[in-house]
């Protein structure tokens, strides 16, 4: 009898050692989750209006609505976003975050810049794409893209168009993959590369250029608005903000296209920090003002944590490079 008590007793009090350790182990968690504890940064590689700037400044607003922290937006123009980029890089900081596009993998793949996208930033997040429109001025006298492309049939240089800031990336190839479904060589194109998505519009409202080839965000509003008009979109289907404009592949060329944002912090980010970020990233993907801007420019709302955020920045990697080899714009 005495012998059961005992073992009866040490049960209990290894039971209760281990409930202390365990509840021990909770705590520690909660207590070294990672949060900002000062103002965060949020840098964006192109000019104020573009989509990059929206972005930031969207997760800026979530980030002050839901008392996550002070946050500033840093709009650091320059190399396709390569000194954006480099600036979150080298901080050492994960109070330092970036909005991340395509450009961040042609910068490197063309030799733009040092900054290799797998190994020198650490992605947090994926929030999202949209597709690419070609676009014209309303008065164009180009009125569907099967009679813009076959203009530049005949003098594939005949026609500027601008894909942003970033000769390599999503835009350039939206415009390139549909020169190459027309046999046209996409080399030959007059490429015009400008700060961002909004000095392109500016610059084709203004009559500078014929045509730009940007994300849909760019476009939209211009073309609800009569003062542009879309050609195609390089989306897998029509896009309700704006049901008369075809896809690519509804036209006679199989083109399907998208960019994405994936937002960044340093190299060398702690699992703490990088746990932190993508919970509060997740949060920013949920929260209504997140969803009320994406919906505004008709883009897709998706999550990734870091891990596949990283797997499918490794995969695009290589499909880009494919491309700009192509373009004979690989290094």
């Amino acid at each position: 009898m005495q012998k059961d008590v005992i073992r009866r007793n040490g049960r209990m009090v290894a039971a209760t050692a281990l409930a202390l350790l365990l509840g021990s182990a909770v705590n520690a968690n909660a207590e070294g989750e990672w949060k900002p504890t000062k103002a965060v940064e949020i840098v964006v590689g192109s000019a104020a209006g573009g989509g990059n700037d929206r972005s930031g400044r969207t997760i800026q607003k979530v980030l002050s609505q839901d008392n996550i922290a002070e946050s500033v937006v840093l709009n650091k123009v320059g190399g396709g976003g390569g000194i954006a980029y480099g600036y979150v890089s080298q901080k050492k900081d994960p109070h330092f975050i970036g909005i991340a596009q395509g450009g961040i993998m042609s910068n490197h793949i063309s030799g733009r810049g040092n900054l290799d996208p797998l190994s020198d930033v650490t992605p947090l997040s994926y929030l999202g794409h949209e597709a690419v429109a070609i676009a014209v001025r309303a008065d164009s006298p180009y009125k569907n893209i099967s009679e813009f492309l076959d203009q530049l049939q005949k003098n594939p240089a005949s026609l500027s168009i601008s894909v942003g800031s970033d000769r390599g990336g999503t835009n350039h190839s939206g415009i390139a993959l549909l020169a190459k479904a027309k046999s046209i060589d996409p080399k030959q194109l007059k490429i015009v590369i400008f700060g961002g998505g909004a000095e392109s519009v500016t610059n084709l409202l203004g009559g500078h250029i014929d045509a730009m080839s940007q994300l849909q965000n760019n476009a939209i509003p211009h073309h609800q608005a009569g003062t542009l008009r879309i050609l195609c979109l390089t989306s897998d289907q029509r896009i309700e903000a704006v049901p008369d404009v075809p896809t690519c592949k509804e036209e006679g060329y199989d083109v399907v296209a998208y960019n994405w944002t994936i937002v960044i912090g340093p190299k060398g980010m702690t699992p703490e920090q990088i746990s932190g970020w993508e919970q509060i990233l997740k949060r920013v993907h949920e929260h209504g003002t997140w969803k009320e801007m994406m919906k505004s420019v008709a883009a897709i709302n998706e999550y990734k944590g870091a891990q596949d955020a990283s797997a499918f920045l490794a995969e695009d990697y290589r499909r880009a490079k494919g491309l700009m080899i192509e373009l004979g714009l690989a290094k």
